[in-house]
Parts: C-alpha cells; sequence; structure tokens
C-alpha cells in the first residue's frame, strides 16, 4: 500500500508540473499542428486551436489528480468545431497524433529530469494513452453528428430555395444569392425536369441524380413535391448536354419525365416549370421522357387534357364497340408504324409480327377511322388523337390525376 501512494503522490507530483507550463506546451503543441496540418493553418482560428489545446492539456493531467474526472467536453466541442469549419476528420486525428506525440516528449523529460520513479512515468503515460482514446472516441462522435446536422439545415435549405425559385418569389437580388446556394451559374441556359412519382415521399429518379449529373458536366439541384420531383439544370453547352441529360434521366427515372424549354434567366423558372409539367402530361410511358417543343404532339395532346380528349374521341369514335384488346391492338400497331418512320417492316420487327400483319391492321384502322395513311392530314389528325388516348390510358395505369400548375 505505501508503494501505491508513493506512486500516487509522484503521479499527482508531475501533473502539477506539467500543468504550471500548460500555456507553454499548448503554445508548442498549436505551432507543430499548424505547421503538419495545413488545413488548420486555413480553416482554424490560432486563438481557437490555442484554446483547445489547452482544454485538452488540462483534462489531461487533472485527470492524473482526479480519476473520476469526466474530460469530454474539449472533445466534444473539437468534433464540432472542426466538422463546422470543414476540416476532414482524417486531419483531426492527425492533429491528437501530433498532439500526443509532443506531450508524451515533454512528460518523458520532465519525468528524467525530475527522476520520477518508473512506474509514476508508467502511471502518466497510462493516463495520456486512456484520455487520447477516449478523447478520439468523443470527436468523432460529435463530429458525425455535427456533419450530419449540417448535410440536413443545407439540403434544407436548398430545397427551400428551390422552392422559391419554382413559385417566382425571388427578387433579382434574392435570384442571384439564390444561384450561389444553389452551385449553378447566374446566366443560363437551364431546364426545368419534372419527373412523375410513385406516391407521396417517393422519389421520380433514381436517387444520387444530382451526383450523377455532376459527372456528366451538368450541375443540378432538385426538389421532391408530393406529385413530381422537380431539378433546375444549368446547360452551358446544351447541344451536347441535353440528349445526355435526357439519356440519364430515361436510364434513371421510376416514371414520366417532362423538360422545359432552354431559357437564360433564373426569373423564368416558375414558367419553366409549367412547361415541364405540361411536357410531362404528354409522356405517356414510364421512362419516357418528353421534351417541350421537341415532341410537339405530345405536347400538344397535353396542352389541353379537355378539348383534346373531346377532340381524340372524335376521330377515334369509328373504334367504339370493339374489345378494349382489339382496340389496343390497332393503335399500338399504329405508333409502332409512326415510331418507325412510316416503315410495316420496322413496326412488324418491333412488334413480333409478320409486316402483312401489320399491314392488315393499318387499313382496319384506316376503314373504322375513315382515315388514309396516304393522307399527311389524316396521319397528323390520327397522330395526334393516338398521343391524347396514349396519355389518357398511362394516366389511368399510373392512378394520375389532373397535374394543373401547381
Amino acid at each position: 500500500m505505501a508503494d501505491d501512494d508513493q506512486v500516487d503522490a509522484g503521479a499527482e507530483a508531475l501533473a502539477n508540473r506539467m500543468l504550471e507550463r500548460t500555456e507553454e506546451f499548448a503554445a508548442g503543441v498549436a505551432a507543430r499542428i499548424t505547421a503538419l496540418v495545413p488545413v488548420y493553418a486555413e480553416r482554424v482560428s490560432p486563438a481557437d486551436l490555442h484554446r483547445s489545446v489547452v482544454e485538452h492539456f488540462r483534462v489531461i493531467f487533472d485527470g492524473l489528480l482526479d480519476p473520476a474526472l469526466d474530460g469530454n467536453a474539449p472533445a466534444d466541442l473539437a468534433g464540432r468545431a472542426r466538422a463546422a469549419e470543414g476540416v476532414p476528420m482524417s486531419a483531426v486525428f492527425e492533429a491528437y497524433q501530433i498532439s500526443l506525440a509532443y506531450i508524451w516528449e515533454h512528460l518523458a523529460e520532465a519525468a528524467e529530469r525530475d527522476e520520477v520513479a518508473p512506474r509514476v512515468a508508467l502511471r502518466a503515460a497510462s493516463a495520456l494513452w486512456r484520455r487520447l482514446s477516449g478523447f478520439t472516441d468523443v470527436m468523432s462522435d460529435s463530429y458525425r453528428t455535427e456533419l450530419a446536422a449540417r448535410i440536413r439545415s443545407e439540403e434544407q435549405r436548398r430545397s427551400a430555395l428551390i422552392q422559391a425559385l419554382l413559385e417566382g418569389h425571388l427578387s433579382d437580388a434574392q435570384v442571384w444569392e439564390a444561384a450561389d446556394a444553389l452551385r449553378l451559374p447566374h446566366q443560363g441556359p437551364y431546364v426545368v425536369i419534372a419527373a412523375r412519382v410513385a406516391g407521396v415521399g417517393e422519389h421520380g429518379l433514381t436517387r444520387g441524380m444530382e451526383e450523377g449529373l455532376q459527372r456528366r458536366s451538368i450541375t443540378s439541384a432538385w426538389r421532391l413535391l408530393h406529385d413530381v420531383e422537380i431539378g433546375l439544370a444549368s446547360l452551358p453547352h446544351p447541344a451536347d448536354q441535353l440528349d445526355v441529360l435526357i439519356d440519364a434521366l430515361a436510364a434513371d427515372s421510376v416514371g414520366r419525365v417532362g423538360i422545359s424549354p432552354l431559357f437564360d434567366d433564373l426569373t423564368g423558372t416558375s414558367q419553366a416549370l409549367r412547361l415541364a409539367r405540361i411536357a410531362l402530361r404528354g409522356a405517356a410511358s414510364p421512362g419516357k421522357v418528353v421534351v417541350f417543343g421537341r415532341d410537339s404532339l405530345s405536347v400538344a395532346a397535353a396542352s389541353a387534357p379537355d378539348v383534346m380528349a373531346r377532340l381524340s374521341r372524335g376521330i377515334l369514335s369509328g373504334l367504339e364497340g370493339m374489345t378494349a384488346e382489339d382496340r389496343a391492338i390497332l393503335l399500338d400497331t399504329f405508333g409502332a408504324w409512326l415510331d418507325h418512320g412510316g416503315s410495316a417492316d420496322e413496326a412488324a420487327r418491333r412488334l413480333y409480327v409478320h409486316p402483312n400483319t401489320v399491314r392488315y391492321r393499318l387499313r382496319r384502322l384506316e376503314e373504322r377511322t375513315g382515315r388514309t395513311l396516304s393522307d399527311p392530314r389524316h396521319v397528323a389528325e390520327l397522330s395526334l388523337a393516338f398521343e391524347v388516348d396514349r396519355g389518357q390510358v398511362a394516366s389511368l395505369a399510373q392512378g394520375d390525376g389532373e397535374d394543373g400548375e401547381r
């Protein structure tokens, strides 16, 4: 017991001598960290770093005086502060290792200079390692908590800014501030994307779309609404990038997608959203991407739903009385014929039937509707009616209501 008392007394004396040099050691540790970890010199103020080192140092050696001391506060504060400053966690771990090495060097020197017994030095070293382990555990937990909170806050802020842009609620000056926050250029061309979602809270596109487009040099920002997922994308080279965007959306969408025309001024975002929604209504099948102005028939078919539905019913009235299956076969065959430039052979390959079967079905369509496919006007009328009908079928299949212009 006497030996243990002597060890305790020696450890306390050593701790007190180290604490007397707190400011000196803190200055040395801070200088070494800023010299060896450049990100600290860039992002952490010298005063904050010095204060943090002092607090950690005191906890280490106060712990020798009182082993029950709870010393987590400095590490908790350091983890949160470094996350807020954007210091990588790996750099924070490196700073802790530098601090440990520095303190150990001077602890060993003090023990040797003052002829401290080996058991006393061992007690101090054990306390030093134990505290370091506790520091890094607490620091990393606090760092991750702070980082997660900041990511959520940033996502919420970006979402609110996109919403304000989409609704046209920002002044000109605020628009440019929003562009900076969303990491979008101040000048277009831009497009707005509207992707149908399967249900409230679900995404219309696979997660990671923003990052995927960024890898294709397309900057974008996104907002999830109850019925659609909205994107605002910058296309500085639209001739090359628009098709890239369409391909990416077609590959990663879970429903239909509409894209607005190109526009140059972010103040036009709300109008572009309206046009993207119209284009969305013209996309007749999941994975189908319609660009307003490119696929004119699809867009025209969706622009005035009530009028177009009445017009379509009139043009296709001759199909009434057919079974739903027979009606669908004729219209699907006509759609395949349209998609392949009026080629019965290509349409047959698409439908896995003989070309004569395609021709027979098209003749039945002509007979039923009173329109011939050799007359361009008749083809235009049938094409428009087909797009309207196909859009109605897709909406019913997906349980859509009227989109409106929310």
